[in-house]
């Protein structure tokens, strides 16, 4: 509304502005015929053999034809005088050559010499009422004035509907940002290329984001809820066993599996922890080199007992170059991860291969290995384990033969019946 004001008022005196220089025009042109029409008459010769005064020639002038513009109700428009008519102001005389403008009432003066520069001219028109256009002035100001609040109004209008055509992208943006709930999404506009196209990008890549997020606090919460059950469940028994006996074997067996329960506490929660944090830049990660098939030979004496019990044959092919970097903690946890899921679902044998490109372990089983949800961490957590390292991840089923590999680089091969990782 200010603006729409400020137009107008700016509009108006624009107006105002042009009509009074265009009367000033006419003013001035119409002065200019009188006077060059009464020089050519006080200049020419007389046709009857007199030789009247300068003065009487002004006197005899005719006033030119005065058309519709002046007003012919017996008003003088042009007065004339020369040096010696009696009645010139003496205001008047104090102009020199050219033409003036009076401004107490906007009147015009012109100064002309005559009779070769004997003589000079004084023409008058003593203000802008001697005009017809004082009459229709106020109307003709209204008029305008009206119009500049019409194309005012209308430009308004048009603004609005442009401001909202503008704005409408936003508002859809607006809306659809505010419906999504979680996980990637293209929002419309993304595709141009103004503002709106920027802003809607940042914004699916900042859901992208905030989803990563909440999915790996999900995953944290979980694995961490179900994967600390067992290390604690350990540490109450073995305390139940130290508070029940006084046998001094038995009871440095119970602080070994409570020393052994606090360690695979601390490396779960390290392991999770890494996983629950956004990805690092490779070049940028503080990454340990793993003697594999050290680890997989500890991790296989400490499963011995539940092997041994279950009948197990357990096949090691293990090169001593078998070395790979990974983060600290997640190496291990994933490692421990596949073995424990093999020693508890196979049946009657385990074969464990490891080299400079990966390891891999193969089982017989008699049915399909329970969801990931119930196998250890899960193979749900060793993908993700691999997916933070580089790593690739293949598991299935031929047969009674389950197989689980994983590469130490992006590429690895395939199975039939992949699980569910």
């Amino acid at each position: 509304m200010r603006f729409a004001g400020a137009t107008t008022l700016l509009y108006g005196l624009l107006t105002y502005l042009v009509l009074q220089g265009t009367e000033e025009f006419l003013l001035r042109r119409y002065l200019g015929a009188v006077v060059e029409q009464a020089i050519a008459q006080i200049e020419r010769p007389s046709t009857d053999g007199t030789t009247p005064s300068t003065v009487e020639r002004v006197k005899g002038l005719a006033q030119p034809p005065r058309h519709g513009l002046f007003r012919s109700s017996g008003v003088e428009v042009v007065r004339l005088y020369v040096r010696a008519s009696p009645d010139l102001p003496a205001w008047v005389a104090s102009y020199g050559p050219g033409t003036h403008l009076l401004f107490g009432d906007g009147g015009l003066v012109r100064v002309v010499p005559i009779m070769g520069g004997d003589d000079t001219l004084y023409a008058v028109i003593d203000g802008h009422g001697i005009l017809d256009a004082d009459d229709f002035e106020p109307y003709a100001l209204l008029t305008l004035l009206l119009i500049g609040a019409a194309v005012t109004a209308a430009s308004g209008a048009i603004g609005v509907k442009l401001a909202r055509q503008l704005a409408q992208p936003l508002v859809t943006l607006t809306q659809e940002v505010n419906g999504h709930r979680e996980g990637p999404v293209a929002f419309s506009g993304a595709q141009r290329g103004d503002e709106v196209g920027a802003l809607s990008r940042g914004f699916a890549v900042l859901v992208a984001r905030l989803s990563d997020f909440l999915q790996r606090e999900r995953e944290f919460t979980r694995f961490a809820s179900h994967e600390l059950r067992t290390p604690v469940a350990v540490l109450k028994s073995s305390l139940a066993v130290l508070r029940a006996t006084d046998d001094e074997p038995l009871r440095e067996r119970a602080l070994a599996r409570m020393e052994q329960s606090a360690n695979d506490m601390a490396d779960l929660v390290a392991a999770l922890l890494a996983l629950s944090r956004a990805p690092e830049d490779p070049g940028q990660r503080d990454d340990q080199e793993l003697d594999v098939a050290s680890i997989i030979k500890d991790l296989l004496d400490r499963l011995a007992p539940l092997s041994t019990q279950k009948g197990l044959r357990i096949e090691q092919q293990l090169d001593a170059l078998a070395r790979a970097r990974a983060a600290p903690g997640l190496g291990p946890v994933l490692i421990d991860n596949l073995l424990r899921n093999a020693v508890a679902y196979a049946d009657t044998w385990i074969v464990v291969r490891a080299d400079a490109r990966g390891f891999e372990i193969e089982n017989d089983v008699r049915e399909q290995p329970r969801s990931s949800s119930s196998t250890g961490y899960g193979l749900q957590i060793v993908a993700r384990i691999s997916e933070r390292l580089g790593w690739a991840f293949a598991c299935g089923r031929q047969g009674g033969r389950f197989s689980a590999r994983v590469a130490f680089g992006p590429g690895s091969g395939s199975y039939p019946d992949a699980c569910s990782a």
